[in-house]
């Protein structure tokens, strides 16, 4: 299901950036005997169409895979989900405006020409916001391939661009090089913010990946099991200080040992009562396991090491005691 959602995605890049081009190429209303103006218009058309036909399947399997856990109200209410909220709530914000251009091409004939091609504007609009929303929020943003595609994109899209504003009026010029610097200036700003943010180590965290997911990729990725449980200290008192975050669904509290600052501790707890610590130390994980909320205190059992947290928070700041000693041994 993963896989459909990331290839309709980029499917759809590919149509809208091709839709977007041939529509400003075809702004100039010319046409020519091999390409007749009603059969470029049949195709950027057709392309819108398919467009939509890809961002459906786009938007059904990334609500049925389990992965992100995203819900039907994720895909329509921007900005709310607990997975990437920032760049998943762009794309949510993109296909609204494609909507939009959609359910007014239907009723055109109802509409004034100018109110149908203010919203039909829309598209260009669209295209950046799903461009970065595809960066932000995709797993395969550092493929050489994915790179490789999303410039192609870019680089057409901005090229039509500049071609069509080198043909506007005379009495326009000046709003036609304005608006070239403008798209040139864009292209080098998303340069910049991949090479660094996206493009970076740390970026699935930065970009709001929950932690619970980010544990689980990260044993995915090495292909082993984590450290041995012995590497987890016995004796510890130590203070924790840090974070908190919280979502719809899930609360999150990201500290670190005040004594030594290379183990950190990130406990997620849901709204459905469950949880998961996870302890880490210089980037290598010693424990995930499931916590039991008491009375007094956070504990989970990392094999033969029984973990308490005791914790304080004012709501965004978090500190607290952590112990570690030997969890007893049933007969």
């Amino acid at each position: 299901m993963w896989y459909a959602t990331r290839a309709s995605g980029f499917t759809a890049l590919v149509l809208l950036s091709a839709t977007v081009a041939i529509g400003l190429v075809t702004s100039m209303r010319r046409s020519g005997r091999g390409w007749p103006r009603f059969v470029v218009q049949s195709v950027h058309r057709d392309l819108s169409l398919l467009v939509v036909l890809f961002l459906l399947v786009h938007i059904v399997t990334s609500v049925l895979d389990p992965f992100a856990k995203l819900s039907v109200l994720d895909a329509v209410v921007p900005f709310i989900a607990s997975y990437r909220p920032l760049w998943l709530g762009l794309g949510v914000v993109s296909i609204e405006l494609l909507i939009a251009i959609i359910a007014t091409s239907f009723v055109r004939h109802r509409l004034s020409w100018r109110t149908w091609r203010i919203v039909h504007l829309l598209a260009y609009i669209s295209w950046p916001i799903a461009v970065i929303h595809g960066i932000g929020t995709g797993s395969d943003t550092k493929s050489a391939w994915a790179l490789l595609l999303v410039t192609v994109c870019v680089a057409v899209v901005i090229g039509a661009l500049v071609w069509r504003l080198t043909q506007i009026g005379p009495h326009f010029k000046a709003l036609g090089w304005l608006g070239i610097a403008a798209g040139l200036t864009g292209t080098a700003a998303l340069i910049a913010w991949m090479a660094i943010g996206p493009l970076q180590p740390g970026w699935a965290k930065a970009a709001g990946t929950p932690a619970d997911l980010l544990a689980g990729s990260s044993t995915r990725a090495t292909g082993s099991t984590p450290a041995p449980i012995h590497a987890l200290t016995v004796g510890l008192n130590d203070a924790v200080r840090g974070s908190l975050a919280q979502s719809q669904t899930t609360v999150t509290a990201t500290m670190v040992d005040t004594r030594d600052t290379t183990l950190s501790v990130v406990v997620l707890a849901r709204a459905d009562g469950s949880g998961q610590l996870s302890l880490s130390q210089a980037g290598t994980s010693l424990c995930n396991a499931p916590v039991s909320v008491g009375t007094s205190a956070i504990t989970a059992q990392c094999g033969t090491v029984l973990v308490s947290l005791q914790l304080q928070s004012d709501g965004t700041a978090i500190n607290g005691t952590m112990t570690t000693r030997r969890a007893a041994v049933t007969p």
